[in-house]
């Protein structure tokens, strides 16, 4: 149903606020909206600024935008989708599960294009290279969040990929020969965040059994680098807390903690 909504363009433009509100529909993400043609990067305007809950920060080109490990985020200006979304304060031990949600989403939306899995714990993933990323920045008091920025990164109509990516990356036009209106696809991202937001507060995603729908490994060879040391283990599924269970060699099962270790698919 997506796919026919989407215009397709040949012409490359700014991101049009009139056509993003024209598709919005949701009742709480991103009714606010912050457009940029350039910022250092729309996670920290969130993070420093006053804004309402649920603002969309959207810029045309990030100087410091980044994925996990601080890795930087390479992107072309005017093709891409570069944004961050203001949440409310929750437990820290919601986040990484929140995350996971959130990636259920993103998923559901792009899928009506080109088929996206995920990686474990952040990463979009098409055609066995990296589509784009999910990343969370928090500001602590005690056990609880006083600020939570969601920050996405997805290959829109990116085509001219530096020499450094151009093996791992790929975007929505590379997999589907077509381009796509950016205004059209954030507002339904924007609608289906909505929708999975309500339900993950109400309990009602189990993290645990959806992953098997989404994931780029399930069942399959995986290699963990931590402290410079590679192991090769099989992806078994994750928790409901959102860690990833892996069975080893020798059939021991093991879980994984996000921010403890590399992640890559060579084993």
């Amino acid at each position: 149903m997506l796919k026919s909504l989407w215009s397709v363009r040949r012409n490359l433009r700014m991101f049009n606020e009139n056509i993003y509100r024209g598709f919005l529909t949701a009742e709480n993400f991103g009714r606010n909206i912050l457009v940029f043609d350039e910022t250092d990067s729309t996670t920290i305007r969130l993070l420093e600024a006053d804004t309402p809950y649920y603002t969309v920060a959207v810029a045309e080109s990030q100087t410091a935008g980044r994925g996990r490990s601080g890795r930087k985020w390479i992107s072309e200006s005017g093709v891409n989708l570069c944004f961050s979304v203001n949440l409310p304060p929750m437990k820290i031990e919601h986040l990484l599960p929140f995350n996971i949600a959130v990636g259920f989403a993103v998923c559901d939306v792009l899928r009506s294009t080109a088929d996206v899995k995920l990686k474990w714990p952040n990463d979009l993933m098409a055609g066995g290279k990296k589509l784009g990323g999910i990343l969370f920045e928090t500001s602590l008091s005690g056990s609880v969040t006083e600020k939570v920025i969601l920050g996405i990164g997805i290959n829109v109509n990116m085509t001219d990929f530096p020499a450094e990516i151009k093996d791992i990356a790929t975007s929505l036009r590379e997999e589907t020969g077509l381009s796509y209106s950016r205004e059209e696809l954030l507002a339904e991202l924007m609608n289906r965040l909505d929708a999975f937001s309500e339900a993950f507060l109400k309990g009602s995603i189990n993290i645990g059994s959806e992953w098997k729908k989404y994931s780029a490994s399930l069942d399959k060879k995986i290699a963990v680098h931590k402290n410079g040391v590679k192991t090769v283990f099989t992806e078994r599924g994750i928790t409901p807390s959102g860690f990833l269970i892996a069975e080893d060699e020798k059939g021991l099962i093991t879980e994984i903690v996000t921010g403890d270790v590399g992640y890559d698919f060579s084993g």
